[in-house]
């Protein structure tokens, strides 16, 4: 059983970080790219990669690939007190010269955060594992918003990496999950990254946090939509996508005024819907505004395959056995085509507003949770400020770090462009065709001067009716300030 130790875990971090088990090395080495699996029988060229008894070789054997080691080399290269600490909380085990690991480690952004290890999947207890970091984890990670807040809920916590993570823009977090065997790695992960404001409550969905209220509620929930319900970590008992939209639904009782919700979840589409109207129903009358942002999706058929490929112990005639029956299901509910996405919701009093857009391929490795909030104060004036009266106030900026990007083509003997782009990296981009005369006008949108002026010195060099020149610009304006190239 994993134990916090008393003391300072520093130094066994340290130990971690100094040989080179941490998120570069994650990031960067081959043997690190895969998890073992029995499936695809990658194990013995990762033992093969990891072969020198090296200090790192014996923390990727034990914490990544889940591999025993008996005393000798590879034991020996480990620090005495070090070996002593890995014992102690319950990170190994013991049996005889036999040093067994009881977790997977897992590094991020310099935190490290045990979970089960891989092997589970293939055991009984896979339907009760805590699972390590993964790419829906990471997603929302980075989607977070950062802004300092008094209270955080991080419901479905896991590991509690959300959690540990949001610790630090947080006066307290809440760490909530249905598994009870979440407490004791949220206890010791806190511990071992030396995080004192997160406490772990368990129970079903917003259970935990009866009578609460939080200024940031975060979920990467069991979205999964399947007819069965074994694997707690990724399914749920509710029909289709109803868990999620059950959460969405229930979350603004649990927001303060202003508070955001932040989820990575899915949902379907069925025959003759277009895939916003769904979501419509879910956030119509919730008190919030709402952005969606769609990033990917999935025939039913399609769907179902990578799923049931994922789901261990797997069996070419237990995979055909499963398409049959998650197919019969998606038929009898008329399900065509699964999605996936982001949503942030803002708690508001007053008429609010609901957006979706779609983003087929979106960039995890930069936090975007700034862009977010962006998003949301922009949305804010576009709602407000529809007459071109209004707008005439407004006192656009070029955001820092647009690009303008020139498509240049050889046209009598001259090079000339033929195309422009406006372009805002990151990780929730953004671009926009121009013309030549906007990108123009863009260089003089720089915070200090309203639209008003912008439009009329601009009528005056085309020689066009003012009027017409600032209907354009409100509606060239609007379109930017939408996409976060242009900021208020």
């Amino acid at each position: 059983m994993l134990t916090p130790l008393a003391g300072s875990p520093s130094r066994l971090r340290d130990f971690f970080v100094g040989a080179g088990y941490n998120h570069q090395q994650f990031r960067q080495n081959p043997i690190l790219r895969d998890l073992p699996s029995a499936r695809f029988g990658n194990l013995p060229p990762l033992m093969e990669q990891s072969s020198e008894p090296t200090a790192f070789h014996a923390l990727v054997r034990w914490f990544f690939l889940g591999v025993p080691l008996d005393r000798g080399p590879f034991v020996e290269s480990i620090p005495r007190d070090v070996l002593r600490e890995l014992v102690e909380s319950g990170m190994l085990t013991v049996e005889g010269q036999r040093f067994t690991p009881a977790v997977m480690l897992t590094p991020c952004d310099g935190f490290l955060f045990a979970s089960d290890p891989a092997h589970v999947l293939n055991s009984p207890e896979a339907a009760n594992m805590v699972l390590w970091p993964n790419p829906s984890t990471r997603l929302l990670q980075m989607f977070t918003i950062r802004r300092q807040v008094r209270a955080t809920l991080d419901l479905g916590t896991g590991c509690g990496i959300l959690a540990i993570f949001a610790a630090a823009h947080s006066s307290q977090v809440v760490a909530s999950d249905l598994n009870p065997r979440a407490a004791q790695f949220v206890a010791f992960n806190t511990w071992v990254n030396g995080v004192d404001n997160v406490e772990c409550a368990i129970g079903d969905t917003f259970e935990p946090a009866s009578g609460r209220t939080f200024d940031l509620i975060i979920s990467n929930p069991p979205f999964f939509i399947t007819p069965t319900t074994s694997q707690i970590y990724c399914e749920n008992p509710m029909e289709l996508d109803g868990y999620c939209r059950g959460l969405v639904r229930a979350a603004p009782e649990y927001l303060n005024e202003g508070g955001y919700l932040q989820i990575t979840f899915e949902w379907v589409g069925i025959e003759g819907q277009a895939w916003q109207d769904r979501l419509s129903e879910w956030l119509a009358d919730t008190g919030c505004d709402a952005w969606v942002l769609r990033n990917y999706v999935r025939s039913a058929a399609a769907y179902a395959a990578e799923r049931i490929g994922g789901m261990m112990p797997y069996s070419e005639h237990t995979a055909s056995q499963r398409l049959d029956e998650w197919m019969a299901y998606y038929r009898a509910r008329h399900v065509e085509e699964i999605y996936g996405g982001i949503l942030a919701m803002r708690r508001r009093s007053g008429r609010n507003w609901i957006r979706m857009e779609e983003a087929p391929t979106m960039d995890y490795t930069e936090p975007f949770g700034e862009a977010i909030t962006e998003l949301f104060a922009n949305q804010d004036r576009l709602e407000s400020d529809r007459s071109i009266d209004e707008m005439m106030a407004w006192k656009p900026r070029v955001a820092s770090d647009v690009h303008l990007d020139q498509q240049l083509q050889l046209i009598d003997g001259m090079w000339r462009p033929v195309a422009m782009q406006l372009r805002r990296p990151g990780g929730l981009p953004s671009s926009l065709a121009l013309e030549a005369q906007v990108a123009e006008f863009l260089r003089s949108c720089d915070g200090t001067r309203n639209l008003y002026d912008l439009a009329h010195n601009m009528a005056a060099v085309v020689k066009v009716d003012a009027e017409q020149v600032s209907r354009q610009c409100c509606a060239v304006v609007r379109k930017l300030v939408e996409r976060r190239l242009l900021l208020l």
